[in-house]
């Protein structure tokens, strides 16, 4: 029961909005900088700040202080991080080869066009 628990508190985590374009930027590229997250992704400062700590705090990304001026704070992918984005992948061929009935109707739609 604690492990169904565990599992649905890191997809509350991964739902919550912006947290999953966070991950995907930082695995296209990464360090990141705090500013160029949140340009990118034209999110508030401090829902940008929430949702990078929650990802910490799970051990997913982290964080460093470079030591020049200005400050600048640089956050990166850990190797738990990695191993999520490659969970990430899989999901997405999966749904490729089995696309959700929404999907299935909005192509036939697009192609009845």
């Amino acid at each position: 029961m604690a492990e169904r628990c565990e599992f649905e508190a890191i997809l509350e985590l991964l739902s919550q909005r912006h947290t999953l374009s966070i991950l995907r930027l930082l695995a296209a590229k990464h360090p990141r900088g705090f500013n160029e997250i949140r340009g990118a992704l034209g999110v508030n400062p401090k829902t940008l700040t929430d949702r990078l700590k929650g990802l910490m705090d799970e051990g997913i990304v982290s964080r460093e202080a470079l030591n020049q001026i200005p400050r600048k704070v640089n956050y990166r992918l850990t190797q738990k991080g990695m191993e999520l984005v490659e969970v990430f992948k899989t999901i997405s061929a999966w749904h490729e080869k089995y696309p959700s009935r929404g999907s299935e109707a909005q192509m036939s739609s697009k192609r009845e066009e």
